[in-house]
């Protein structure tokens, strides 16, 4: 309207006041068109922020559901990390009930049976975890017939569930479940099995306590200081790579005296402050070893034959059973040597074999390996050191399911020192066997006398503690 009304009242007024009329005509249109700019710069402005605030809301909105979710998350975790800490403490209350309530009979008699000396002499209680094997068991024995001839008493107290079989063999071993063997948690079990070694101990105090194990438990460490008495760590020397290495780096956080057993043909190399180093210990060394024919004829075999010892364990070759694969290998090599399986005193299952004589059970088998001239073994510490100890060449193939036992490392050291072979895998095992072929009798090439005596520490390990004893008292 204002465009349109200017140049009209321009036309009919006078010359003088129509230039006049015009430029104000001009200067307020002029002005309108800034007025209009501006509120249009205004309304966009505001337009912007609209959206702005719109966008912004969600994310906001989000941001304070993330706070909140998170607030909550840290009251979710906080209950239950309190419940978790009552269900642990209840579990535990229960398992000091169970082990007040109970006599616990299947961890054996509260009275210890000591054996040697008559009844006199300081008193060595020996504890054993349940390992994949016979070792910790077989270590503790060798021990303790040792020191039984320097007029010291000793009594076993294990987690094995070989301890049956150790008791058949004429010895009053103690049992008490493992974790494994238990439906407990680790914490509920630890109670129970500290009340337990407390009662034993406490009744008929020991002098020294001696634990061979991977790992020293609570309960033992929590007993042995309580009632101040000195307790020594048997700890086998050859651990895996990538395993937990806390007590192995801290010992004596966990123990008062800690020794190693020796490998292969002696000590280990020391590395450990404080650590006694000795050679390795073996029942070999300490029973009696039968001639062949003798072995032969008290394991029910023909003393005429000849014989391969068959005793992997659970070892595997491969994805398979260690105790087909060398079966397997045998029969293909033609091999002359007559197999004998042996069916390891813990293992679940028989094995599951036919046309081959099974035998089963044998503790210990140290003095009946003359019957052999050769083995298939795994890697395992007392089979080693037991055929060392009556120069049994073998064939090792190493368990790798073990926890910590290095058994290759172990392997390789025998392999260097002449007395076995190594086979990871079906086509080793096949070598190893032809070799063994064109020797006579069953050898790797190295006889007897190019053998130095293997390491006996049973009686290092003796002097040990008879000197922990004497210092003790």
């Amino acid at each position: 309207m204002l465009a349109i009304l200017g140049p009209t009242v321009a036309t009919v007024a006078s010359e003088e006041s129509r230039l006049i009329l015009l430029a104000t005509w001009v200067s307020v249109i002029c002005i309108w068109l800034v007025i209009l700019g501006v509120g249009a710069v205004i309304l966009v402005m505001r337009l912007f922020a609209t959206l702005t605030r719109k966008v912004d809301k969600p994310t906001s909105l989000v941001r304070e559901l993330h706070d909140m979710r998170q607030k909550q998350s840290r009251h979710e975790y906080k209950q239950e990390q309190l419940l978790a800490r009552i269900d642990t403490q209840a579990a535990t209350l229960i398992g000091d009930l169970d082990a007040l309530a109970s006599a616990d009979d299947s961890s054996g008699a509260a009275r210890v049976e000591w054996t040697g000396n008559d009844g006199k002499g300081p008193k060595i209680l020996f504890i054993t975890s349940n390992g994949s094997g016979m070792g910790h068991l077989s270590r503790c024995l060798a021990i303790a017939s040792q020191v039984e001839r320097g007029g010291y008493r000793t009594a076993i107290l294990t987690l094995s569930t070989a301890y049956r079989v150790v008791r058949e063999a004429g010895y009053p071993v103690m049992y008490h479940p493992s974790s494994a063997a238990t439906p407990w948690s680790i914490a509920v079990w630890n109670r129970i099995f500290a009340r337990n070694l407390h009662r034993i101990v406490k009744s008929d105090r020991p002098d020294v306590i001696v634990f061979d194990g991977t790992a020293v438990y609570k309960g033992i460490s929590q007993v042995s200081r309580r009632l101040e008495i000195p307790l020594v760590w048997l700890r086998r020397g050859l651990w895996k790579e990538g395993v937990s290495r806390e007590q192995y780096d801290n010992p004596f956080r966990f123990a008062d005296h800690v020794v190693v057993p020796g490998e292969v043909h002696g000590p280990l190399t020391s590395n450990q402050t404080g650590v006694n180093y000795v050679g390795p210990v073996s029942q070999a060394n300490q029973l009696s070893i039968l001639n062949s024919a003798d072995a032969k004829i008290a394991l029910g075999l023909d003393p005429v034959r000849r014989y391969l010892l068959v005793q992997v364990g659970t070892a595997k070759l491969g994805d398979r059973s260690a105790v087909e694969a060398a079966l397997e290998a045998i029969k293909e090599c033609k091999i002359t040597l007559e197999p004998v399986v042996l069916v390891s005193p813990i293992a679940a299952n028989d094995a599951v074999v036919q046309e081959v004589t099974v035998i089963h059970s044998r503790y210990p088998l140290a003095p009946y390996l003359k019957a052999f001239d050769l083995a298939i073994c795994s890697a395992g510490y007392n089979s080693v050191h037991e055929n060392l100890g009556v120069g049994l060449p073998a064939i090792y193939i190493p368990n790798s399911s073990t926890v910590t036992d290095n058994q290759e490392a172990r392997a390789r050291m025998v392999e260097e020192y002449g007395m076995g072979k190594v086979a990871m895998n079906m086509q080793e095992l096949k070598s190893a066997l032809e070799e063994v072929q064109h020797r006579e009798p069953a050898s790797f090439g190295v006889t007897e006398a190019d053998n130095q005596p293997v390491a006996d520490g049973a009686d290092a390990v003796a002097e040990i503690l008879r000197s922990v004893v004497e210092n003790t008292k």
